[in-house]
Formats: C-alpha cells, sequence, structure tokens
C-alpha cells in the first residue's frame, strides 16, 4: 500500500511539473515617446497636439499643459498585463550669456510611475504620462542665473525576468526655446 501511495504521489509531482512549466514569455517594449501640449487661449484650452519644442522661460508663466505619450508593443499572441511604467523628468541647464554647448543636464527633479492595466496581445498601447511639475521648476530658476535648454525624460517599464533592457528603456528629449 505504501508503495502504491509513493507512485502516486510521484506521478503526480511529475505531472504538475510538467503541466506547470512556466508560460510562453512575452517582451513589452517601449516602442516611441511623444510629446503633446495643451495650450491655453483666454478661457479656452485647446486639444493636445504633437509638438517638437516648448516656449517656456523662469521670467514667464508656463500655462500649458504638457504631456507625454509613451506608446507600449506587445508582440506575443498572450495579454500582458500590471505594468508599471517608472519615469523621471530632468532639465538640461545653461548660464545665462554662456555658449549652448556649456549646457549640462540637472539632477531629476520628478520621478513618478504610472501603471498599465493592460497591453492585448499583437497590439500596441499608449500610457499617458501627464505630471510634469515644470512650473514649479521654472519658478525655482528665476534669479538663478540659469535657464532652461531641454526637458529629458527617462522611462522604463518594470523589469521582469528574461526583459531585454534595450526594449524596456527609453529616453526622450525635448528642447526648451524662450517665449
Amino acid at each position: 500500500m505504501k508503495t502504491n501511495f509513493s507512485r502516486r504521489l510521484l506521478a503526480c509531482a511529475l505531472f504538475l511539473c510538467a503541466s506547470g512549466a512556466a508560460p510562453a514569455f512575452s517582451q513589452v517594449a517601449i516602442v516611441n515617446i511623444n510629446w503633446e501640449v495643451s495650450t491655453l487661449a483666454g478661457k479656452d484650452r485647446s486639444p493636445f497636439a504633437p509638438v517638437k519644442e516648448l516656449r517656456a522661460a523662469p521670467d514667464f508663466k508656463f500655462p500649458d499643459r504638457v504631456r507625454a505619450l509613451v506608446t507600449l508593443r506587445n508582440p506575443s499572441s498572450n495579454p500582458v498585463e500590471g505594468l508599471v511604467l517608472h519615469y523621471a523628468l530632468s532639465l538640461r541647464l545653461l548660464k545665462k550669456g554662456e555658449a549652448p554647448e556649456k549646457a549640462f543636464w540637472g539632477v531629476p527633479f520628478y520621478v513618478e510611475e504610472v501603471r498599465v492595466s493592460k497591453v492585448n496581445p499583437s497590439s500596441e498601447r499608449q500610457a499617458k504620462v501627464i505630471h510634469f511639475d515644470l512650473q514649479t521648476q521654472l519658478n525655482k530658476l528665476r534669479n538663478s542665473g540659469f535657464e532652461p535648454s531641454a526637458l529629458r525624460m527617462s522611462v522604463m517599464l518594470s523589469p521582469r525576468q528574461g526583459d531585454e533592457p534595450a526594449a524596456i528603456i527609453r529616453e526622450s528629449i525635448i528642447e526648451i526655446l524662450k517665449p
């Protein structure tokens, strides 16, 4: 009786090991980052529109709303759920009156995360990054002798086992021009 039980236990364990194999791996990649701005005209706010540069300076109020669209691609045949996008924002600073090549990147001034519930199989999904806290940073630069020349956003998907680092990390830079 004891041997029969041992054989059943061994058979069950082997079956569970074989059927409980890890599911096929699906790598979600960050494909692209696009910038959009909604401007304020009087009391009306325009819809978000794509931009290649921002118009901002520490001496002026920045009434526009900035957002970044992070495009995620799931090439596998299985949906991927529970993704977390981590992002950090930093400014390239330039001392007033200096040559543009002397600009330097400051440390990140804003770090946040965005959750993406699901990316369907063989499809793309856009995650909207809407918190930038740019006006606060511009206010801190007022009367400092420095002005921003670019905004950089570094984005990373929370890593999962088997992820390729080049696919889960992206960086996007948008130039900042004087208004």
